[in-house]
């Protein structure tokens, strides 16, 4: 079974898709960008789904993080806006993007 990890500083949310996906995937969760990158030092993640807006940064930042270190783990940053300069920046990573209220979002998870 494939490890994802999930990161969203909503824990409504983060509780939701996780019970989600528990069936196709084992879940690690953080709620912030430095949180997710405790988790993959300590854990082996084999895909990334990260909220955009977090408290203590953004999706794209830890996308960024990750790039840079060579991390190249599958990864779909999810937004509560469909915009169209983000995805094409995120894409530019070699990563996906979704808005959270695509009505496919699960199945886009899936395909990490």
């Amino acid at each position: 079974m494939k490890r994802l990890l999930l990161v969203d500083d909503n824990m409504e949310f983060l509780g939701l898709l996780s019970g989600v996906l528990q069936l196709h995937f084992h879940i690690y969760t953080a709620t912030g960008v430095q949180e997710a990158l405790r988790v993959i030092e300590a854990a082996t993640v084999d895909a990334i789904c990260s909220d955009f807006n977090m408290r203590d940064g953004t999706g794209l930042e830890l996308l960024e993080q990750l790039r840079r270190k060579g991390v190249q783990i599958p990864f779909l940053l999810m937004s509560g806006d469909n915009d169209f300069h983000l995805a094409n920046m995120v894409r530019g990573y070699g990563a996906a993007f979704a808005c959270k209220t695509d009505w496919d979002l699960v199945d886009k998870i899936k395909q990490l």
